[in-house]
């Protein structure tokens, strides 16, 4: 072999070691050699001291949040669970048939002024809630309290929102929130685009319909229709299930605050204007309200007490 550096004959081979390894930008955690020169791995000291820096700062953020979400996203959720309480509720109030002698019920009526609206509050004592469908009803001699119930569409003479009798499903749709399910003999009103509700009443083979919400919790719950007319409510006040009419043509609004004041807690509406009702009071004298209406109308329903 030459003793030249550069010079090499045919048969050598010469093996070139780099004076110096410069590792990749990243972070490694493991041994380095210990045979390497120092500025071989000073590059990887200084990202592996960022690498701890950074889970450093992990820690601590995780640690923070973990804090924060203990002392105040818990309060917060418990605050959420009240709005939503209120604001949008599966069953408002469940109610059992007012206590009497079914077989001799009647409707306690009342006359009232909520803020300048005159109020008529109707309360059935004892009968049973169910939904019927057609004229008939309202010449049922065993009815103490006959109210329509679910609107009928003008377009397609159809029940307007989800509608269920003796648990058959005969109308399907949810645009109005309020609904009233009447199980075995409990009635219930409340707001819900989706209640399990109506899977129950067409399981118990009871009575499901919908309508505009009135008020939810006391607080008044604001309708599109702006117009004014006689209107009618299906409401809880002090405890019980009664229907309540107004004696003068108001907005909804106005109807609605006028039911608060007068110390209700929940309602939906029922059909107003001239829709034909009847009741009969504790003496058995049977009262009317509205107009009589003719019109042949297939899907006119109520809401009936007996």
């Amino acid at each position: 072999m030459s003793n030249a550096t550069d010079e090499m004959n045919d048969d050598e081979i010469r093996v070139i070691t780099p004076q110096h390894s410069i590792s990749k930008p990243g972070c490694s955690f493991g041994d380095h050699n210990d045979d390497d020169d120092d500025s071989d791995y000073r590059p990887q000291k200084s990202d592996r001291k960022g690498c701890y820096l950074l889970l450093a700062l992990i820690v601590i953020a995780t640690t923070a949040f973990a804090v924060y979400s203990f002392f105040f996203a818990t309060r917060g959720g418990e605050d959420l669970q009240v709005t939503s309480a209120v604001a949008d509720v599966d069953t408002i109030v469940s109610a059992a048939p007012n206590d009497c002698d079914r077989a001799a019920g009647y409707v306690a009526a009342r006359d009232t002024v909520a803020g300048d609206a005159a109020l008529r509050i109707l309360t059935p004592v004892g009968g049973t809630p169910s939904l019927a469908i057609g004229r008939d009803a309202l010449a049922d001699s065993a009815a103490v309290l006959v109210v329509q119930a679910a609107d009928v569409r003008a377009d397609n003479g159809q029940i307007a929102g989800a509608y269920v009798m003796r648990g058959d499903l005969l109308s399907r749709g949810s645009a109005k929130a309020g609904f009233c399910a009447i199980i075995g003999d409990e009635i219930s009103i409340g707001v819900a685009d989706a209640t399990p509700m109506l899977e129950q009443a067409i399981e118990s083979e009871g009575y499901f319909f919908r309508q505009y919400p009135l008020v939810v919790g006391g607080q008044v719950v604001e309708n599109k229709p702006k117009g004014r007319s006689l209107r009618k409510a299906l409401a809880e006040l002090d405890g019980r299930i009664c229907v309540i009419l107004s004696l003068d043509r108001l907005t909804f609004h106005d109807f609605s605050q006028a039911l608060v004041d007068a110390g209700v807690r929940n309602a939906i509406y029922l059909v107003g204007s001239t829709a034909e009702g009847r009741y009969v009071d504790e003496a058995g004298t049977r009262h009317s309200f509205g107009k009589s209406d003719d019109t042949d109308r297939e899907n006119v329903n109520y809401l009936v007490w007996k």
